[in-house]
């Protein structure tokens, strides 16, 4: 008899897959504990309320050193740890390793989109809502971009990676009653998306980040399923609701981790919601509680924006991505 569809498999795989878990595991537990060492040293004061201690030794430098870039650092060993993960065999026939082996592809186009496409978002920001804004940042220009790269290019790879693993554990496996949403209700979608993109714009005034945060999907996702781009509403018409709800909870997962990685970092950032009045003094670490509510659809709309990129460049001859082998995949 066939043991259940679930979990992983013990036995049988490649070593590589444990090197690169115990890679990233390790990469992190590391980061960590010299960001651990410059708090120690610098008196637990926090960037950007307090001045911090200068390094007067070589393990201190080093400290500081994690704790200017520790953004990059844990979510580059983040992704490793998450490929070796998905890279293991499960008993579950439809896994078939880590996207970022089976679709290298994909995954790089993956970070090269988190890096513009955010810088959209960050462009509004700064441009527009002064929602948040970052402190510490490396004097050295070359040093801050490759920051930057890093930071941002590990945004959608995050967040889809473990809505890939959330399915591997059993999501793909949800399916309910199908949600037959008729063409007037998909273009009532996309006219809120467009009027949630231009509210931002319009405010000028950080409440703009509501829209900003919810806009994309509603905007993209119906434009993909009338174009045959994977889509998350027609999912949902096919009573398919695991690829749904991994990514809502990749992007609670991620932005809890994002939040507790940011908060003692030299190098850092900080939010400004004053429209959420008194609400804005219960935090976790920087966020206010009721913003990592904002994570959930921001994962949605990420992956909305990251189909539509590439359902454009295949219409423009460059099918630089291998196509989803079927419905249950993210990446």
């Amino acid at each position: 008899m066939d043991g259940p569809r679930f979990g992983i498999r013990v036995g049988g795989a490649a070593p590589s897959w444990r090197v690169s878990l115990v890679l990233g595991l390790c990469g992190i537990l590391i980061f960590e504990a010299l960001v651990f060492l410059d708090v120690v040293m610098r008196g637990w004061t926090v960037v950007p309320y307090e001045v911090l201690a200068v390094p007067t030794n070589a393990a201190q430098a080093v400290g500081r050193a994690a704790a200017h870039d520790l953004t990059p650092l844990c979510w580059v060993a983040y992704l490793v740890m998450l490929d070796g993960l998905l890279s293991r065999p499960w008993r579950d026939a439809t896994a078939d390793g880590s996207p970022v082996r089976r679709r290298p592809r994909r995954f790089g186009m993956c970070i090269l989109a988190s890096v513009a496409l955010w810088s959209v978002f960050d462009w509004v920001n700064f441009s527009f809502l002064d929602a948040w804004r970052y402190h510490g940042l490396p004097e050295n220009t070359a040093h801050r971009l490759l920051g930057y790269f890093f930071a941002f290019g590990a945004i959608f790879p995050a967040m889809f990676l473990t809505a890939e693993l959330l399915q591997r554990l059993g999501l793909c496996r949800v399916r309910y009653w199908p949600l037959r949403l008729m063409f007037p209700i998909e273009a009532l979608c996309v006219a809120f998306g467009l009027i949630a993109l231009a509210f931002p714009l319009l405010v000028r005034d950080p409440v703009g980040t509501v829209g900003l945060w919810l806009g994309w999907f509603f905007l993209l996702d119906p434009i993909n399923r009338w174009l045959g781009a994977p889509s998350l509403i027609e999912d949902w018409r096919q009573g398919r609701w695991g690829r749904t709800l991994a990514l809502l909870a990749a992007g609670a997962i991620c932005g809890l981790l994002w939040e507790f990685w940011n908060y003692w970092a030299a190098t850092k950032w900080t939010y400004r919601l004053p429209f959420l009045g008194p609400l804005e003094n219960y935090r976790y670490f920087e966020m206010p509680v009721i913003g990592l509510l904002g994570f959930l659809p921001f994962a949605l709309e990420c992956w909305a924006m990251f189909q539509t990129l590439l359902f454009v460049l295949g219409r423009l001859g460059l099918r630089i991505a291998e196509p989803l082998p079927d419905e249950a995949k993210v990446i």
